[in-house]
């Protein structure tokens, strides 16, 4: 392992190691987790560490794509929020700081974003889960 891991990573891998891999995805409760231990963060610096996380609980991270989709669909749901934009590496596109929107915390929207963002999925469904938790986990 890289690093030791972070304190709000030894509770999410206590409960996922106890709920197994049917649990809900750690990903939405890991980036709340990061933005409020460091105050802010970037789709790209998350989805680095959050690789350095999956690889201790042993699940996939997904593509970095499907990490700032999943940015995208927490902003949707009201969750986070853009700080700042600050430079990029890239050509063009100004890098996008994110935090966790004042009041959301504890919002049970991070348990189960997905599902909250497309209620009309049928979840009970197995191939339904297999889909989105293959790729937004």
């Amino acid at each position: 392992m890289e690093r030791e891991l972070y304190p709000f990573e030894l509770e999410i891998a206590t409960r996922f190691s106890v709920g197994g891999t049917l649990t809900a995805s750690p990903k939405s409760e890991w980036i709340r987790g990061y933005l409020l231990h460091f105050g802010e963060g970037y789709p790209y610096g998350m989805w680095k560490e959050y690789q350095v996380f999956a690889r201790y609980l042993g699940i996939r991270p997904g593509t970095y794509a499907d990490f700032v989709k999943y940015v995208y669909y927490l902003r949707r749901l009201g969750l986070v929020v853009p700080v700042r934009e600050g430079p990029s590496n890239r050509r063009g596109l100004p890098r996008v700081y994110y935090r966790v929107k004042p009041g959301t915390e504890m919002s049970p929207l991070w348990r189960r974003p997905l599902q909250a963002l497309f209620p009309s999925a049928d979840w009970s469904r197995p191939e339904v889960k297999s889909l989105y938790r293959g790729k937004y986990r």
